[in-house]
């Protein structure tokens, strides 16, 4: 015989085998990538750190497909049996599964790997798998390896693939479970608290020794399972009698119903048919129940080894509900049994709810014993507050949607891929995914329950439809179109409702835009962009201000502290001294200089003496420029910090008490600054149109940069977070559109309830009704008499304080000093109205 040939021959028959499952994992860890790139960076999730684990996970899932594929896969089709038949020997065909598999891997690990430098995997240690990220990859090379060994022994031991299958878990985690043994040992010592590198040095060793070990008996089981079967035994001379020759065989009665279809016949023959893989299934799902259980009712802190159980207990039940979804079409003869039944016209429905109940009904009980567990355990309650478990409850109806998209996704998978090796690896990664797609729809996207429940029917009802047609061997166009519609339904439909959502959230008109624009772009190329940012003076009693914990000298802390001034101006509000240039507002230290201006006030009232009166007018002055330079803003946020200074402002001045200082020339100045009602006006709507220019040009990765120019995220809080960023442009310029309105209207004096209502329904309605609203006292307290009250609660939306009674309050403050007077006063403050000569 040519070995060269031999050989040749039995590589090329197992390669055949492989690289379709090669494909196929590339393929997913391909899309998981493109997901991963897609999401990662815009959206505030888990996904980074999942990416970084994906090079690390698909090569594993080969490792236990291989043997899978190519010995368990052989046994169900009986090649293996032809192929020991023939006159070759045991050795080559052992060795080469081996070496087709070897190869196989490495592949594996070098398309990851191009494909996460593609991806631009950084393999940062941020994030929830932390210490998993920490293990050396050379460790989990080894530990593939190890896993690709123990497939191989439990594909040769077992006659079916599940059995092999899940007899590779606890095979797997061993080299974890020892080393977690060995640090938890007493006599270890100090070694109990070992850091990552030092269990990766152990892991490795451990795995390093197993694999020399799991290869003989690998190698020894596949020896054994292709020797020549014993022969009979016949009986001798002596045991056979004259009677014999003419007895007749011994044979069963013939059944009255040879051949039954009924639905309990189908489901008993789903749970007899491998009655081990039934019960591997049960088990992990009772345990992963009893981990749930634990985590939703045991209060205080859980131990590290002990939640390492409970972690690995709920992800081998989620395994355990998808491969429960595999056994429905794939594996331990299943296509066979439905080609028996179609042959003799049973009904495909019939036959699809007999393969489902078995899996449905296990899957129900487990759901109905967390339920009366927690309902005789009651909810968890401690003395302390904030002592409560590591995981709240969730409803009967969650967990039962979670079983049914795992549940679905997988047994979908089984009938487009017949192939268990392929499928039972294949479907855990789907259904994750498609769970994780679901759950951020539902949790970030604010996508209704109902719907969601629709979504999850869909791979149930796409092999509904096509299950005569799987039965029968058949797969046409019927069968492709109706997995394909299927499929980009499944994609697409949870993102329906949000893009429905977001074509209908309100924006600015198309026309209005139009008419807008022009003046909008004029606007941004005249105005000042080069702000001066407030700030406050010098308080540090430190030298090295970036290290606010280090040592202080006791002596000279002291002296700076006696060398503040508190009732000067420059240490509260350093505005610099460009009264031309504009301003950008620090609430912070506004609330300061408010603060520090009532105290001078308080003290002057109490000994009004000339140096108290001249700290007074510092403070006053200060304040005053502060709102003439934030008028001067682009922006529309130091608009509304504006009008909360000049909101002071007309408080102050309108105290009887202050009035032997009105003829001062701060007074006057700040008289002149609240009572420009027309130039705060053309300054809001400056503001307003520069600041929705830019905020329209400004690109979408950059909208967070733009503070007090674009939207805030609180005025659109009731949009779901997963899209609630992309429409911060639409929905500021529908605020923009309303309070230009609300400009015009308000300088002519016409009824504005019914714009500030709108407004207030299109910020989500903050406060409440809209009598507990910021724009509640616009309407309400129009025609009062001036209260001289405040407050800032609202601050950060848009026209909280407009056209309130404050404003004709300070216009009728100046009118009625400039008729007594007779004149009208000079001022050194410019109106708020930017001319065309200033700003260019």
């Amino acid at each position: 015989m040519n070995d060269a040939r031999l050989w040749q021959g039995l590589l090329w028959k197992e390669a055949k085998q492989v690289i379709p499952l090669i494909g196929m994992l590339l393929g997913v860890s391909a899309l998981l990538f493109i997901v991963w790139a897609a999401t990662s960076r815009q959206l505030n999730v888990t996904l980074q750190a999942t990416g970084d684990i994906v090079p690390l996970i698909m090569p594993a899932l080969f490792a236990a497909g291989a043997g899978a594929i190519l010995i368990s896969h052989e046994k169900e089709t009986r090649s293996l049996n032809w192929l020991a038949s023939l006159p070759i020997p045991i050795r080559p065909i052992v060795m080469t599964k081996f070496v087709v598999a070897f190869a196989g891997l490495m592949l594996m690990w070098l398309g990851c790997w191009l494909l996460g430098i593609l991806a631009g995997l950084d393999g940062g240690n941020g994030g929830p798998l932390t210490e998993l990220k920490q293990i050396h990859p050379a460790f989990w090379f080894l530990h593939s390896i190890y896993v690709l060994l123990c497939g191989f022994y439990t594909a040769w031991r077992n006659k079916n693939a599940f059995p092999a299958l899940v007899w590779i878990i606890p095979l797997a985690l061993l080299p974890f479970l020892v080393v977690e043994i060995w640090h938890a040992i007493p006599f270890a010592g100090s070694s109990q608290y070992a850091d990552v590198t030092q269990k990766t040095w152990v892991m490795g060793i451990v795995t390093a020794l197993a694999i020399p070990v799991a290869g003989w008996f690998a190698y020894r089981a596949g020896q054994s399972e292709l020797l020549a079967d014993e022969p009979e035994r016949l009986l001798g001379r002596g045991g056979l009698h004259s009677a014999d020759a003419w007895r007749p065989p011994e044979t069963s009665a013939p059944s009255e119903l040879p051949f039954r279809n009924s639905l309990t016949s189908l489901v008993w023959q789903t749970i007899h048919s491998s009655r081990w893989m039934s019960i591997g299934l049960s088990v992990p799902l009772l345990a992963g129940a009893l981990a749930w259980l634990v985590l939703t009712n045991h209060i205080g802190d859980i131990s590290s080894w002990s939640m390492v159980v409970i972690q690995v207990a709920i992800g081998l039940a989620l395994l355990a509900v998808s491969w429960l979804g595999v056994a429905v079409f794939t594996g331990d003869g299943s296509a066979g049994q439905l080609k028996f039944l179609a042959d003799r016209g049973v009904s495909p429905h019939r036959v699809w709810a007999g393969r489902h109940w078995f899996g449905v009904s296990l899957l129900c009980g487990i759901a109905l014993l967390i339920l009366v567990v927690q309902t005789i355990l009651g909810t968890p309650l401690s003395s302390d507050a904030y002592d409560r478990p590591a995981l709240l409850e969730v409803s009967l109806l969650t967990i039962l949607a979670m079983f049914a998209v795992v549940y679905g996704v997988s047994q979908w998978t089984s009938q487009l891929v017949p192939m268990l090796a392929a499928s039972a690896f294949l479907a855990p990664v789907l259904s994750l995914v498609a769970l994780v797609m679901l759950i951020n729809a539902g949790g970030s996207n604010g996508v209704r329950l109902g719907w969601l429940l629709l979504i999850a029917v869909l791979p149930f009802a796409a092999t509904w439809w096509t299950m005569q047609d799987f039965m029968d061997g058949r797969r046409g166009m019927k069968y492709w179109t109706v997995m394909v519609v299927g499929a980009v339904l499944f994609m697409f439909a949870p993102s329906v409702p949000s893009t429905i959502a977001k074509a209908r959230f309100p924006s600015m008109p198309q026309d209005r835009v139009a008419e807008l624009l022009p003046e909008a772009r004029e606007l941004a190329s005249q105005g000042r962009y080069k702000a001066f940012a407030m700030r406050q003076g010098d308080l540090e009693l430190r030298d090295e201000l970036w290290s606010p914990t280090g040592e202080i000298d006791g002596e000279a802390a002291v002296d700076r502290f006696q060398q503040r001034d508190f009732m000067s101006a420059d240490t509260w509000m350093v505005i610099g001294d460009q009264d031309d240039n504009p301003l950008r507002a620090d609430w912070w230290n506004v609330q300061n200089g408010f603060d520090a201006a009532s105290l001078a006030k308080l003290r002057w009232k109490q000994d009004p003496d000339d140096k108290k009166k001249e700290q007074l007018a510092e403070f006053v002055d200060r304040l005053t420029m502060v709102a003439k330079r934030l008028r001067l803003s682009i922006r529309w946020y130091d608009q509304e910090v504006a009008d909360l200074v000049e909101i002071w402002l007309v408080n102050n001045l309108s105290d009887e008490a202050l009035t032997p200082l009105r003829s001062e020339e701060f007074f006057q100045n700040a008289l002149a600054q609240v009572g420009d009602f027309e130039g705060r006006q053309a300054a809001r709507r400056r503001a307003l149109l520069i600041s929705w220019y830019r905020d329209r040009e400004t690109p979408m990765r950059l909208q967070g940069t733009l503070y007090g120019i674009s939207a805030m995220e609180d005025w659109f809080e009731r949009v779901p977070m997963g899209w609630r960023s992309s429409i911060l442009k639409q929905g500021f310029g529908a605020v923009v559109d309303r309070c230009l309105s609300l400009l015009d209207k308000g300088q002519s004096g016409s009824d504005l309830e019914s714009d500030f209502r709108a407004l207030h329904d299109l910020l989500d309605r903050p406060g409440g009704d809209f009598e507990s609203s910021p724009f509640a006292d616009n309407v309400n307290q129009k025609g009062k008499p001036w209260v001289g009250t405040w407050t800032p609660a609202y601050q950060g939306y848009i026209a909280a304080s407009w056209f309130e009674p404050w404003e004709y309050k300070g216009r009728q403050m100046l009118e009625r000093d400039r008729d007594e007077t007779g004149v009208e006063n000079e001022s050194t403050i410019k109106s708020n109205d930017p001319s065309e000569e200033e700003v260019q």
